[in-house]
């Protein structure tokens, strides 16, 4: 049994390349090597626990392309002098994370497109089911929605971890929106989707619905300037077992938005958890 890190990430406005999570995972290991290193000097990490990055920003990418090249050629065509001016010096980047920003929403809202890009997380957490390794997911932006939905679907429904007794072992959320995605509601009949509904307007047959292990943790990191991210403690008061955090990541609402990457005290909480999972033979690792 090994720890399995799995980082998914948010909004894009290009394909994503390189680590994205190189910093926090840095962070979480060395802070949890050290925290191992105060109890027995001589253990090492090495094979134990794995760093894995989701990728689904190339889910219908040329959609998004195409969207913005035609904007680009009607700016061009229709702008003033000035407008223009304004559009190369101020509002071009804002206006293209915004158009990727909502085409990576909408896309997510297509039934086609959100199975494809939940597929990317359910296969990289699936693959550790049969050894039941104990996994932990962080999610950004986005990627907490397409997390959060990914892990309760499963849970209840996919035969592979019900038979294996599976659940992630915790659940991390970094500006997260998924309390917007809380007013999605069911094409057919209007009501809101049950994953969101109050405990208390639960249908009495939707049983355990718990989509991490019961000494699992899901905390929900977001800073108080990040527009994005928002807390999560009341809108799942006795259903989920989530606790908000206050995180410092920037002043200005875009960077606070991106730099929970970056984020030391993030890094303690998560590896601060992992160390008492080991230290508590919650995970099989011989210190």
């Amino acid at each position: 049994m090994a720890l399995r890190i799995i980082f998914v990430h948010g909004i894009s406005s290009s394909i994503i390349t390189g680590n994205y999570s190189e910093k926090l995972a840095a962070m979480i290991q060395s802070s949890l090597a050290k925290k191992i290193k105060s109890i027995d000097e001589n253990f090492s990490l090495e094979g134990e626990i794995t760093f894995e990055n989701v990728n689904y920003s190339s889910v219908a990418q040329n959609e998004e392309d195409d969207l913005l090249q035609k904007y680009l050629i009607d700016s061009r065509k229709e702008y003033n002098l000035l407008d223009k001016i304004l559009e190369k010096l101020v509002y071009g980047s804002v206006r293209k994370e915004l158009i990727t920003s909502v085409s990576d929403v909408l896309i997510y809202e297509s039934s086609f497109w959100r199975d494809r890009i939940r597929d990317t997380v359910r296969l990289a957490v699936e693959k550790y089911a049969a050894a039941n390794d104990q996994v932990t997911v962080i999610a950004h932006s986005l990627g907490t929605v397409v997390s959060f939905d990914t892990l309760y679907y499963n849970s209840r429904h996919n035969p592979n971890w019900l038979m294996n007794q599976f659940k992630p072992k915790n659940f991390y959320t970094m500006g997260s929106p998924i309390a917007l995605f809380s007013l999605e509601m069911d094409d057919a009949i209007g009501n809101q989707k049950p994953r969101y509904v109050s405990a208390a307007d639960q249908p009495a047959d939707m049983g355990d619905i718990s989509f991490i292990q019961k000494d699992g943790e899901w905390i929900n990191f977001f800073d108080a300037q990040d527009l994005i991210g928002y807390p999560l403690e009341t809108l799942f008061k006795d259903k989920f077992s989530v606790m908000d955090q206050i995180v410092n990541t920037g002043f200005l609402p875009l960077s606070s938005h991106l730099k929970y990457w970056e984020n030391k005290d993030i890094a303690e909480k998560i590896s601060s958890k992992l160390f008492y999972d080991i230290t508590n033979n919650q995970v099989n690792i011989k210190i």
